[in-house]
């Protein structure tokens, strides 16, 4: 609540046919402090209303051409939150009801008035304005910095997603390095982890997966010998025709290796098991862990079926590259040994609708 003398707007206007009713009030309130206007009817009172910031009208009811409550009406159109006062020699409840439907005034005087009556009315009358207008400030107040801070929000919001794919981006920018680096080992183009992308993506989608998850494990394919990073040259650009027992079972380390690279993180989790388990065989024979059938994961299941395929059809430094029937053929004889028959289905289901086996075009990675 605001004192008396904090109020904002003091303006009052008097509207009274009779000058001496006018002269007498303004008399009473000297030394109010009010900003004081007066109108000898109700059309110039509705002139001042419109050139001037009014906060209390006080107008008598008897007047000629247009009568305190059509003034009061029309000044309620004019800016429904300036207070209304009617002030009357003939006080009854005729008048009052009509004065409280037609211009909803807020308080109603009879003449003669006391000067208590009349001072009490004006503080009451000022301090109600000067709060309709402060809650209705302080309402677009808030109403413009709850626009602002959503605007603000939205920006951060906005902000915040670029940096979240700028940071998304290195990583991923990352990922791919590391894999290129422990790919030139064996393959200094690079381009055989795209193609373990290309085709673990398509084998995904094959077998009924959303995109998002398509991605993901296709995206993480390539970091399924990280692990040859801690493999020695001579093993891996080995051109005879076997590795000795010994080479052997120092290139097996490479999936538990990479297992290690990738840390503990939850955002490597799926590349973690993919780089562990792809060696793993559906019928128990595989390393590291010697899982079984459905105990390996899907991920590492698909991923072995595309680095097979790859690397059958692929010139390697121990080999020359395989025709795709010769390769097709040797992968339908594994299926139920090295591979899940289900995850190869889709992957032959893809051969087959490719050109009439000729060729399999896949997912065009770029990165």
């Amino acid at each position: 609540m605001r004192k008396e003398n904090q109020i904002f707007n003091k303006t009052l206007l008097i509207v009274d046919d009779e000058p001496n009713v006018i002269s007498s009030l303004k008399r009473q309130l000297r030394h109010e402090e009010y900003n004081i206007q007066s109108a000898n009817s109700g059309m110039d009172g509705l002139d001042l209303l419109k050139s001037n910031n009014i906060g209390v009208v006080v107008s008598d009811q008897m007047m000629p051409e247009m009568d305190g409550v059509t003034f009061l009406e029309s000044a309620r159109q004019l800016n429904p939150d300036i207070v209304r006062i009617l002030l009357t020699a003939h006080s009854s409840l005729k008048n009052a009801m009509a004065a409280i439907n037609r211009s909803q005034i807020f308080a109603y005087l009879t003449k003669p008035w006391t000067s208590d009556a009349l001072k009490g009315t004006l503080s009451s009358a000022f301090e109600h304005y000067n709060l309709v207008v402060e809650n209705k400030r302080l309402q677009k107040l808030t109403h413009e910095q709850n626009d602002k801070l959503k605007l603000m929000n939205e920006n951060l919001e906005e902000l915040v997603r670029k940096r979240t794919f700028q940071l998304e981006e290195a990583v991923q920018e990352g990922v791919v390095m590391l894999a290129l680096a422990a790919e030139a080992k064996d393959d200094d183009t690079g381009e055989h982890i795209n193609r373990i992308r290309s085709l673990t993506y398509d084998i995904c989608m094959e077998l009924g997966m959303s995109s998002r998850e398509a991605d993901e494990i296709s995206f993480f394919s390539i970091m399924h010998d990280v692990g040859k990073i801690h493999i020695p040259d001579r093993i891996l650009q080995n051109t005879g025709p076997s590795l000795s027992d010994e080479d052997w079972a120092i290139m097996k380390t490479h999936s538990v290796e990479g297992e290690k690279i990738l840390g503990n993180k939850p955002y490597y989790k799926i590349a973690r098991t993919i780089a562990r388990s792809h060696h793993e065989r559906w019928d128990g024979t595989g390393y590291p862990d010697g899982l079984k059938g459905d105990s390996i994961p899907l991920a590492a299941k698909i991923v072995t079926v595309a680095d097979v395929y790859d690397a059958l059809t692929h010139e390697r430094s121990y080999k020359p590259a395989w025709p795709l029937e010769k390769a097709i053929a040797e992968m339908k004889s594994l299926s139920g040994k090295l591979f899940d028959p289900g995850v190869l289905n889709a992957f032959l289901k893809i051969y087959r609708d490719k050109e009439n086996g000729k060729q399999i075009q896949t997912h065009n990675f770029t990165g």
